[in-house]
């Protein structure tokens, strides 16, 4: 276990590092101008690399969570809807 526990350490410095080469590189195209359209393009460049990055949810996990939602509101509509029932009842007894 100590091992991949190792091997795991050194994979995220090697990350860390690249991921500190590439801020470097950045730093150094913003001092530069350069062409609009180049800077376009590297804009759109670094949105593909961040993209690539995201953890994207599965398809069985969003589908869970959708259903999660809208099961809490329809029971927080109808909790709050007799509720509402319950107050106008009150109400019409009390006139």
């Amino acid at each position: 276990m100590k091992k991949e526990t190792v091997k795991e350490v050194k994979g995220n410095n090697k990350k860390r590092e690249n991921y500190i080469a590439e801020k470097k590189i950045v730093k150094k195209e913003k001092k530069k101008k350069g062409n609009i359209f180049k800077r376009i393009a590297r804009y759109f460049k670094g949105v593909a690399k961040e993209i690539g990055r995201i953890k994207w949810t599965t398809g069985k996990d969003l589908l869970k969570y959708s259903v999660a939602a809208i099961v809490f509101v329809i029971f927080f509509g109808l909790y709050f809807y007799a509720i509402d029932w319950i107050a106008i009842l009150i109400r019409s007894l009390v006139k």
